[in-house]
């Protein structure tokens, strides 16, 4: 009794401490216990455990905490939860290699390309329990922040949280208050940065005005949304609030997209073989199968299934699927679009703080998104347009003890918010000059250090990143050309001024791209690193950087500097090149980072 009465008055004190004058924001709990340690990171997904795993191994004697923001039990986020077990990779024409070492190297030859997700989660797990100093809050959200005068991170409240009956994950009772002097936003949602005002834009607000018509709103538009939601109106408006003025003089607002959403499902009865539209390939036992591209752009089944379906927010696009590791019936399926999902947005935060207050008209959050794309799975039209793919004319969806659908806990977002270098001059156009990884750096990366648009990155490399710039579409309409049939890849369209970006040898990026230590940073939060989503890089230059190999390479940067912070006792935001040199070090020494072309 006693012990807990002075857990109790320590918590009242650290609280009065931080507040400076006892008043609390919405989130922040009236009473709960307190821990502090050394580094906290945030975000079970790769980012997060590669930070995790390599701020531990590095600062051996400091404690760190890992957050994971989601219900389910296990590390790896979308890779494991998630059911995205087809790691997204491009060898290099030059060399042949991977650009990416460290983390990723190493949990990619434990599993292979195509992985049991289990395999994977399991292998996360014995790699952070090596560490004695690393400890996991499991199922535990933010409700709210503090910081001090200098806008340094000081504390987080945290929430449980679980599933109700239905899948949609609630809050719980159980809350606590974590403090360090060093905080990492490994998140998908950049729920961290948004909450601590790091400075960050939303989807593509960043692009060139000419190619944001689609996401313009009136003002008539946005006064209708708030007003169906003052009557109790369920058009998507919660959260609608006056955007940024748009390009024009006609007074329309700018409400940007983030790309498509996706959720994994799991089917059985696909057969691998030989096909003209569909590749099948087995590495290590296991089956991996990408395309249907021309099955997607002629179909009649399957374009009949994307008009009716497209303009409800849901779509078929060309798959990829993976075998759920060798010999297993089951395979996890990335086929099914959701259009217009603010990942931003979790029901469970409707009315307060965290929830955003400019989502676009109709926007749906991550949970009713998730439920919505259940229900299409379980549409007879949807199994039958899924049949026209090559190899996968007998699948049947694989199915849980209620007969319900198997599929990832999570959705598979592609884009949320951007970091920028200075908030005051955020908006359209600023994409290659208000990032600290732009569109034009990743697009025109050169083959070395003397050359290419990434060259002044080169001095405060922390890693490499490629792939190609990925864009999975924003509306709909974005799926047909102006003769109203389909079409696949979509970046070319959407953005005609990079016209070589179709993935393939010969597509655009030919290089890897030097990622600076500065996409780490936040300027208004010094004491803050950011792996995640929310990291300094352009909306384009994300199409490229979005995918796991290169969450990896950030990871492991933000979890060594991090380490390297608590030892020299200095902020991340105060690194000079000297500092940024060391981490490289022992990136590269320590843990096979590959920095170099």
């Amino acid at each position: 009794m006693g012990q807990r009465l002075l857990l109790f008055f320590f918590a009242l004190c650290f609280m009065l401490t931080l507040t400076g004058t006892g008043s609390r924001p919405e989130g922040w709990p009236l009473a709960a216990p307190a821990v502090r340690t050394d580094i906290v990171v945030y975000g079970g997904g790769l980012a997060g455990c590669a930070a995790a795993w390599k701020a531990a191994a590095t600062a051996p004697d400091r404690t760190v905490v890992l957050v994971v923001p989601y219900p389910e039990g296990e590390y790896g986020g979308l890779a494991t939860v998630g059911g995205q077990n087809f790691w997204d990779v491009r060898y290099w024409l030059r060399d042949g290699r991977l650009a990416q070492g460290g983390s990723f190297a190493h949990w990619f030859k434990a599993v292979g390309p195509f992985y049991r997700t289990a395999d994977l989660a399991a292998r996360i797990a014995a790699d952070l329990g090596k560490q004695p100093n690393l400890h996991t809050y499991w199922a535990m959200d933010i409700t709210a922040v503090r910081k001090d005068g200098r806008g340094r991170l000081q504390a987080l409240a945290l929430r449980s949280l679980q599933r109700d009956a239905a899948g949609t994950v609630i809050w719980g009772e159980e809350r606590l208050i974590l403090a360090a002097p060093i905080f990492v936003d490994a998140s998908e949602d950049g729920r961290l940065s948004r909450l601590s005002q790091a400075g960050v834009t939303v989807g593509r607000e960043d692009w060139p005005v000419e190619f944001l018509a689609a996401d313009l709103v009136s003002k008539e538009e946005v006064r209708r949304l708030k007003s169906l939601r003052l009557q109790g109106g369920t058009a998507g408006a919660g959260g609608i609030a006056a955007g940024r003025p748009g390009p024009g003089d006609d007074g329309d607002i700018l409400l940007p997209r983030q790309q498509v959403a996706t959720l994994m499902f799991k089917v059985r009865g696909v057969q691998p073989g030989r096909y003209r539209d569909m590749t099948f390939r087995q590495e290590r036992g296991a089956w991996g199968a990408y395309g249907g591209r021309e099955v997607y752009i002629s179909d009649p089944v399957v374009t009949a299934f994307n008009d009716k379906y497209g303009p409800l927010g849901f779509a078929l696009k060309p798959l990829n699927a993976a075998q759920d590791g060798p010999g297993s019936p089951e395979w996890w399926v990335n086929a099914l679009l959701i259009f217009n999902v603010d990942g931003r947005a979790n029901a469970r935060d409707r009315g307060h703080d965290p929830y955003p207050r400019d989502m676009a008209p109709g926007a749906l959050d991550t949970d009713t998104a998730w439920h919505k794309a259940r229900e299409i799975l379980d549409n007879p039209d949807f199994i039958r347009a899924l049949r026209r793919f090559e190899g996968f004319d007998k699948v049947e969806l694989v199915r849980d003890g209620q007969g319900r659908p198997v599929t990832g806990g999570m959705l598979y977002l592609r884009e949320t918010v951007h970091t920028v270098v200075d908030p005051r001059e955020a908006g359209p156009g600023t994409e290659n000059s208000n990032y600290a990884l732009t569109a034009a750096a990743t697009q025109g990366a050169g083959p070395g250090p003397a050359e290419g648009n990434d060259l002044g990155n080169y001095v405060n490399r922390i890693g490499l990143g490629f792939y190609w710039q990925d864009i999975n579409a924003y509306h709909f309409s974005d799926l047909k050309g102006s003769n109203g049939r389909y079409r696949w890849p979509v970046t070319p369209f959407l953005r005609p001024d990079y016209p070589r970006t179709t993935p393939g040898p010969g597509g655009w990026p030919q290089n890897p791209v030097y990622i600076p230590f500065n996409t780490l940073l936040s300027r208004p939060v010094p004491n803050l690193l950011i792996p995640g989503y929310a990291t300094s890089i352009s909306s384009l230059a994300w199409a490229e950087l979005r995918v796991l190999p290169n969450s990896c390479v950030l990871g492991d940067a933000a979890g060594v500097a991090a380490a390297y912070a608590l030892t020299k006792e200095r902020d991340p935001g105060t690194f000079t090149d000297a500092d940024v040199a060391a981490v490289r070090e022992i990136l590269v020494q320590r843990f096979g980072a590959r920095v170099d072309k």
